[in-house]
């Protein structure tokens, strides 16, 4: 019985010592997959990226996911998941139409131009980045014509691939997107089309120094650097 009590000790012990390794997750929108990846590279830091539609990982955390640091591309999923945390505004993004064929686009002629094509977006019953395009469309007298046509994606980097993989003639991304898959912008949305795009953090273990460390380093000139190449810009 002690022998067992012994071995069941050290077992326990040794999964404590795992679990107080463990690299602290960091929940990021999905366009913010390669950005997140290369600061943690350049940081230095030992993290975990977990990418997907902001929707979805804030249902994940809701649910109990094990998140340090949720970075959502909608405020409202952020606050909805804050709990005790502040929300921390970090940097922003732009709404651009992008196609598969190298074309400019006069936006009022998108209906007659798509035909019976397709038109990527995140759900924009759910998504943020879907959610933005819907409102810029609306803002445009144009999603009732084009409503038909979309070709919803689960995250707005699946909706740039639907583009670059001709399974959709255009899409409306962010320009971050556009930039990480090397495709052509159609037209840019104007500002006032559409909700402010601001990305923000909830930061559930601000004790942890990797934790400060990623969050400091997109604060820095060197972050600053890093989201101007990946298509983002400074918060105002």
């Amino acid at each position: 019985m002690k022998r067992f009590l012994a071995a069941f000790m050290m077992v326990m012990l040794g999964l404590g010592a795992l679990c107080a390794q463990a690299s602290p997750k960091i929940f990021v929108a999905s366009s913010l997959i390669d950005f997140a990846e290369q600061v943690a590279a350049e940081a230095e830091v030992d993290v975990t990226i977990v990418a997907g539609g902001s929707s979805v990982l804030a249902r994940q955390i809701e649910a109990g996911a094990p998140a340090d640091l949720f970075i959502s591309a909608n405020q409202q999923w952020a606050d909805n998941v804050a709990m005790d945390q502040l929300l921390m505004p970090l940097f922003a993004n732009e709404l651009v139409l992008v196609s598969y064929q190298k074309d400019v686009v006069a936006i009022d002629a998108l209906p007659q131009l798509l035909g019976r094509e397709r038109l990527a977006m995140a759900d924009p019953n759910h998504v943020p980045a879907g959610i933005y395009a819907k409102a810029a469309l609306e803002h445009l007298a144009l999603w009732a014509a084009l409503s038909p046509h979309i070709a919803a994606a689960q995250n707005v980097r699946g909706a740039a691939r639907f583009v670059q993989s001709g399974a959709a003639a255009f899409g409306v991304v962010y320009a971050s997107d556009a930039k990480a898959l090397d495709l052509h912008i159609a037209y840019r949305f104007s500002a006032d089309t559409h909700p402010p795009i601001r990305y923000w953090a909830v930061n559930y273990a601000p004790d942890n120094a990797d934790i400060a460390t990623f969050l400091a380093f997109i604060q820095s000139d060197e972050g600053h650097r890093l989201l101007a190449e990946f298509g983002f810009q400074p918060s105002e």
